[in-house]
C-alpha cells in the first residue's frame, strides 16, 4: 500500500501575506499531504538550509534543528489537518521536503 504515497505527496505552499511584520515581510506556510486518506506522512523533515524569523514559531509545529526542521515534533500529517504557521523575514526560504516515515493503514 505504500505504493499509494510518497514524499512527493508532500506539499509546502507560501506566500507574502503583504503583511509587515516588524520591518521584514510575513509568509503563510501550509504543508500538505496529498497521500490517499489510508496514508498518514510522519517524522517529517524540510530544508531549512539558512532559514531564520523575526516571528517565533511555536517549536511544536516547526523545529529548526541546523539545516533541517522538523514539523510537528514528529507526528503524523493527515490528510484531512494540514500544518500552518507563519514566519518573518525579508525573504522567503525554499522549505522543501527531504524525508518522511509514510505509514498506510
Amino acid at each position: 500500500m505504500d505504493g499509494q504515497c510518497t514524499l512527493s505527496n508532500l506539499e509546502v505552499h507560501q506566500y507574502d501575506t503583504g503583511r509587515p511584520y516588524q520591518g521584514t515581510s510575513l509568509f503563510a506556510v501550509t504543508i500538505i499531504n496529498r497521500c490517499t486518506p489510508l496514508c498518514d506522512q510522519s517524522n517529517v523533515k524540510l530544508n531549512c538550509t539558512g532559514f531564520k524569523t523575526v516571528k517565533p514559531i511555536d517549536p511544536s509545529i516547526l523545529n529548526v534543528s541546523g539545516d533541517v526542521c522538523i514539523v510537528k515534533n514528529g507526528q503524523p500529517i493527515t490528510i484531512d489537518d494540514p500544518v500552518n504557521f507563519h514566519y518573518a523575514y525579508d525573504y522567503s526560504f525554499n522549505l522543501n521536503p527531504i524525508s518522511s516515515d509514510i505509514h498506510c493503514h
